[in-house]
């Protein structure tokens, strides 16, 4: 399945939820609670439990403050608990979308999503009738994590209607792009899918994920220069994944992709350009591969990626000399 990272809230009133969570996961994610019960209460999502429990004692039907109770205790790995409070919110104002959007994303990280889908279906429900036209945050994100449940499920035709219904209120959302491109690969349509993909790297030129398999895209077409680039985008951004690595190491090693580079510069540029794009993609932060790959662009009238390369080259040795008098080329319009 994608690695959607992302995790995005249905309106500011359960925000936290994904910021917290992704923020201080790894740091509340030990396993010392009956060891240590001390060390456990004195830790940060411990005392905003404790602090918003004092206030919910003392307003129990103040719905913001069961909201923000029930977020406390999802950060602190207490979703069951987390649950009682959303469903004691819902007691107060029945069909109170963030309380039922919570509870929904609760089911989704614990990987229930026949139990996701139930409750986004219930949120989209409530949120369609009374939408108006234009941006729409909580029915957006609703249908981002319905489609995210019926994905899933491996319910790839109504997923991709629904990443639909969310890119049209929010077009820039790279990650429901990257999930419709996920469907569309799964429904056999191959060039929507190349399609999504690139509008996902629209928004998010850096997503890992999208860069990786639009690369594999590339390699299949024979764009090994192209495929190379943006599996070098994947790595910097992802850099603990071995795939992109693994693939990128095909196309070398950069001695031979650098040397048929010098030996084709003199003759066939065009052909010199894709060795040396390559070579930079193996080696970023070779001086002399970024300098030659300059200098062919320059000849090849791309004034741009020249100075883009020329500058990468200086930014590893910013007195070489090769990467000066080229910078000073290109921005003279030479």
């Amino acid at each position: 399945m994608p690695n959607l990272k992302s995790v995005r809230p249905v309106d500011a009133a359960i925000a936290v939820i994904a910021v917290i969570v992704l923020a201080l996961g790894a740091y509340l994610g030990y396993s010392v609670w009956a060891q240590n019960r001390a060390v456990v209460e004195s830790t940060p999502a411990a005392r905003a439990v404790a602090s918003v429990e004092a206030e919910v004692r003392k307003s129990p039907n103040d719905i913001d403050a069961r909201m923000r109770l029930a977020q406390a205790l999802a950060v602190a790995g207490r979703d069951d608990d987390a649950v009682e409070q959303y469903k004691a919110a819902l007691k107060i104002k029945k069909d109170f979308a963030p309380a039922i959007a919570g509870i929904g994303f609760l089911a989704l990280q614990r990987k229930d999503y026949a139990e996701g889908e139930k409750y986004f279906r219930r949120v989209v429900d409530i949120l369609e009738p009374v939408h108006k036209n234009g941006p729409d945050a909580q029915l957006e994100s609703a249908y981002f994590y319905l489609g995210t449940a019926l994905m899933e499920q491996k319910e790839y035709e109504e997923a991709a209607n629904t990443f639909k219904k969310a890119i049209l209120l929010r077009r820039d959302a790279s990650d429901s792009h990257y999930a419709l491109a996920y469907t569309l690969k799964k429904l056999g349509l191959d060039e929507k899918y190349k399609q999504e993909l690139e509008n996902t790297l629209l928004f998010d030129p850096k997503m890992p994920e999208a860069n990786y398999d639009y690369a594999l895209i590339l390699l299949k077409e024979g764009d090994k220069a192209g495929a190379a680039e943006h599996l070098r985008t994947s790595i910097t951004a992802a850099p603990g994944v071995k795939l992109p690595a693994e693939e990128l190491a095909k196309l070398g090693p950069f001695s031979e992709r650098f040397a048929a580079a010098k030996a084709q510069s003199a003759k066939n540029v065009k052909a010199a350009l894709i060795e040396a794009r390559i070579a930079v993609a193996l080696e970023p932060e070779n001086v002399e591969a970024l300098v030659l790959l300059g200098n062919l662009q320059a000849t090849s009238g791309d004034k741009d990626s020249a100075e883009k390369s020329y500058n990468a080259a200086l930014a590893v040795d910013p007195e070489n000399a090769a990467a000066k008098a080229g910078l000073e080329k290109v921005s003279n319009g030479q």
